[in-house]
């Protein structure tokens, strides 16, 4: 198939047309913006369970975190979805929408703001909808811990 045609196969022996596949190559620029963020997220909420000082906390990670949080909403918002590709946009606008929330959570939380929700849900969510993106179009693979070494020992304490 040369450049100039109307679709492009990939792999898995599927036809794409055009318009799918730029999607799906700037798709893949916000998908890694949106997982890297929320592994910002994860860390900052581990420090935020050990750590006594809210002052104590990395500030550079939070502000690291907003900022593809925000780079990722940028891209997100430019993007033209097909109808091959609404399923995945769908989940990647929720998992976007989640983020953001822990994100403000985390914030309300450092403030000890009394109506602060609890970031961890959504953060698991966000990756949650991550995850389910990932399903719905080639190329957009997470890492799945559900079956690591340390996840098995959680399912069997007595292996432990």
């Amino acid at each position: 198939m040369s450049m100039g045609t109307q679709h492009s196969r990939v792999r898995s022996g599927t036809d794409f047309d055009d318009a799918t596949v730029e999607y799906a190559a700037a798709a893949h620029q916000c998908f890694q913006q949106l997982q890297d963020a929320a592994s910002r997220l994860a860390s900052i909420l581990l420090l935020m369970s050990f750590e006594r000082s809210r002052h104590a906390l990395d500030h550079a990670t939070r502000e690291a975190a907003a900022s593809q949080i925000a780079s990722g909403r940028e891209c997100f918002l430019s993007l033209k979805p097909t109808q091959r590709t609404a399923h995945f946009h769908r989940h990647l606008s929720t998992g976007l929408e989640r983020l953001i929330q822990s994100s403000r959570a985390i914030d309300q939380t450092l403030a000890n703001r009394a109506q602060a929700l609890d970031p961890l849900p959504l953060l698991v969510d966000g990756w949650r909808e991550l995850e389910n993106a990932s399903k719905c179009l080639p190329g957009f693979e997470v890492v799945d811990f559900s079956h690591s070494c340390c996840a098995q020992h959680t399912a069997h304490p007595s292996r432990m």
